[in-house]
């Protein structure tokens, strides 16, 4: 587990009165709290494109601060982006410049960092799942991990 101000597993929703029953995300910014019905359609919305994850974890989509204190260090999500082939190649190989770098950004103390990266590497697959994954799905991905070790 590592410990750091941009990386928690406290979560806090302050939006709780944004939505409703079907929980933060874009069915939430979409549909408010509005009742009845519409929070199936909230929920579907929520579940269909996968956003809700990806809110909880960032703090976006009325989802609260978050797990990963984007205010904090806005710059991950846009580093993961930016370099996200480049993070492949270098979780695969489990060292690199752009490893040190989200590890960086992700305030994991340096003593700690061999350990993150021998971790990403060994869950590759879980990380990278397909050809396919977007910058969120790795972003979650990379905090699961995290978080579970």
């Amino acid at each position: 587990m590592f410990s750091s101000p941009a990386f928690s597993k406290e979560m806090k929703v302050d939006s709780k009165d944004s939505y409703g029953s079907a929980g933060c995300g874009l069915g939430s910014m979409l549909f408010g709290n509005q009742p009845g019905a519409v929070q199936v359609v909230a929920a579907t919305t929520n579940g269909t494109l996968g956003n809700q994850t990806f809110g909880i974890t960032t703090g976006t989509s009325n989802c609260g601060k978050g797990v990963i204190n984007t205010s904090a260090n806005p710059s991950i999500i846009q580093f993961v982006e930016n370099n996200m082939d480049n993070l492949a190649k270098e979780i695969a190989l489990g060292q690199g410049e752009s490893l040190d770098t989200l590890a960086e950004l992700m305030d994991i103390p340096s003593e700690g960092r061999s350990a993150f990266n021998e971790n990403l590497q060994s869950h590759y697959s879980s990380i990278f799942p397909n050809d396919h994954v977007v910058v969120a799905g790795v972003v979650n991905n990379i905090i699961a991990v995290t978080l579970a070790n």
